[in-house]
């Protein structure tokens, strides 16, 4: 967060409350390489498409 945000090392420590280093954390971009995934890992369900409603529905609801 230091390096992202250009911030003291001080301010973060001390200034900083962890709320805040949440919301500056969670903006930082990340680069996820696909290719490099396990083969066990969680797959990412998109809840925004149509076509997924009913696979939320049963994670949420155990339909």
């Amino acid at each position: 967060m230091v390096k992202g945000f250009n911030l003291s090392i001080d301010y973060v420590l001390y200034g900083m409350s962890y709320t805040n280093m949440i919301m500056y954390s969670s903006v930082l971009p990340s680069y996820n390489d696909k290719r490099k995934q396990p083969e066990n890992s969680d797959k990412v369900i998109n809840a925004d498409d149509q076509e997924n409603r009913r696979l939320v529905r049963k994670l949420m609801f155990d339909e």
